[in-house]
């Protein structure tokens, strides 16, 4: 059952990205952005309902945001884009990336809430101030630093390729030149137990292959997602500034997180989709013999992908 899953998936995947190629999603991006505006005229009565006191007026507010949110997720974004890349290029297992894709989505309505409530207490600033700063400076932020994620993971994967190769070298010519050696001394032999102490000293020689592998997630996890925070939602910002004009603060702040929960209904369902569509293809060079140095290909090519992504929203070319 799981492998017919995962082939399924990756299936979905390749055709999804064949959609996109092609310009097959354009429709969808429309769609979702003609939605949002009107489940943004919804939010505006939503909150003159509940500015009148109208009994489960917060409740439907609450609604609506969640739903705004799966609709803004749904259209162009590129948080879905570098989460999916990430998911489909690394080893990251699926519980993992599915929670980085919903600290993501917090994190984007949190940096919705300091934009907005910084710059009104801190700068004075005007709706159209914060509107232009989310939209145009932090978006563009957002974009420099998704790039930077993908040429950080086409350098890392290249990296691999390179020492996956120098080891096969290395291998191939001990094979081909075998030696026999005497000396007339003696070597001190260190053993090193499960969490990398040395039993003759016992002193730590360096850090294990988990704690490195660790370290990697860890540095990866907070680019992930400060790539995508960066870029607060323009929904979450419509609903903050008009909750502040009316008093309604509180309840403005938890729209924004509910609607961010709403987010992450659709970029954790990526993550998935990526982390199973990658699975299927390594189930797939492992049948075909070939799953030998593949995933450090993928992660050049996901980088890749993901910095192409970046500079074309980037309008760069």
């Amino acid at each position: 059952m799981r492998t017919a899953i995962v082939s399924v998936s990756a299936l979905v995947a390749i055709a999804l990205l064949g959609l996109w190629a092609a310009g097959g999603l354009d429709g969808l991006g429309d769609w979702a952005q003609a939605a949002q505006r009107s489940f943004q005229a919804q939010l505006a009565g939503g909150l003159r309902a509940l500015h009148a006191g109208q009994p489960g007026a917060l409740l439907a507010l609450w609604g609506m945001c969640f739903a705004y949110g799966f609709v803004h997720a749904v259209g162009p974004g590129h948080g879905k884009f570098l989460l999916g890349a990430y998911g489909a290029g690394t080893q990251v297992p699926l519980r993992r990336l599915m929670g980085v894709g919903l600290a993501a989505s917090l994190a984007q309505g949190i940096c919705a809430i300091f934009l907005v409530y910084g710059g009104v207490l801190i700068f004075n600033a005007s709706r159209a101030g914060m509107q232009h700063a989310g939209d145009v400076w932090l978006d563009q932020a957002s974009l420099v630093a998704i790039a930077a994620v993908g040429l950080w993971l086409s350098w890392r994967g290249a990296r691999r390729l390179n020492v996956q190769r120098r080891a096969q070298s290395a291998a191939a010519h001990a094979h081909g030149h075998t030696h026999a050696h005497t000396h007339g001394h003696t070597h001190e032999t260190h053993t090193h137990d499960h969490d990398g102490a040395c039993e003759s000293c016992g002193h730590r020689h360096g850090p294990t292959v988990s704690e490195v592998a660790q370290l990697h997630d860890w540095r990866d996890t907070i680019a992930l997602i400060g790539a995508i925070a960066i870029r607060p939602c323009t929904g979450a910002l419509f609903l903050l500034i008009l909750t502040w004009r009316m008093g309604l603060v509180w309840q403005g702040i938890a729209g924004a997180l509910i609607m961010a929960l709403g987010t992450a209904s659709v970029t954790m369902a990526v993550a998935a989709l990526a982390v199973m569509a990658r699975e299927g293809a390594l189930g797939w060079a492992q049948r075909m013999g070939r799953l030998t140095g593949i995933m450090p290909v993928f992660e050049v090519v996901a980088g890749l992908i993901i910095v192409i992504l970046a500079l074309n929203m980037l309008k760069i070319f």
